[in-house]
């Protein structure tokens, strides 16, 4: 029984000897913030759908993004009648693009929203809204799809 209790430790031992790290850390370099990268006037569509429903209301719309302090941007929802808002995000590099979000419902908002710049200039973004009607609460889910101009 030792002895294979001895073994099983020089198995251990010797694995702990064969493993090594790979000096792989590339490091990346960013010619500016991205608050000043992304922002701009992206424009494209929204839709609208109630929660647990699949008719979609769609209306054409916007995203501002305007820069503020580091890593942050002031970005504005206009998608007509539909909803239009503004609240100040958190954004970083992601990729070849950004990623912005607020998860704090205290924002200028009241709600919590995320979205994803691509390489391309493409975006996507994404909230809900609630209302209530009477004694029924009504969740909004709201997806914006657009294009930098």
């Amino acid at each position: 029984m030792k002895k294979i209790i001895y073994f099983m430790m020089a198995f251990v031992a010797l694995g702990f000897t064969a493993v090594s790290c790979n000096d792989d850390d590339d490091d990346v370099t960013f010619s500016t913030t991205p608050e000043i990268a992304a922002a701009g006037t992206y424009v494209g569509t929204y839709s609208k759908v109630l929660d647990g429903d699949t008719d979609t209301t769609y209306a054409a719309g916007t995203v501002v993004i305007t820069a503020g302090e580091a890593y942050q941007a002031y970005v504005a929802f206009d998608a007509g009648d539909l909803y239009s808002g503004s609240s100040i995000a958190n954004i970083a590099h992601a990729n070849d693009g950004f990623v912005f979000e607020n998860v704090s419902t205290n924002n200028g908002m009241g709600i919590a929203f995320s979205g994803r710049i691509y390489g391309d200039g493409s975006i996507i973004s994404a909230f809900s809204t609630s209302e209530k009607v009477g004694r029924n609460n009504y969740t909004y889910n709201y997806v914006f799809t657009g294009v930098k101009q």
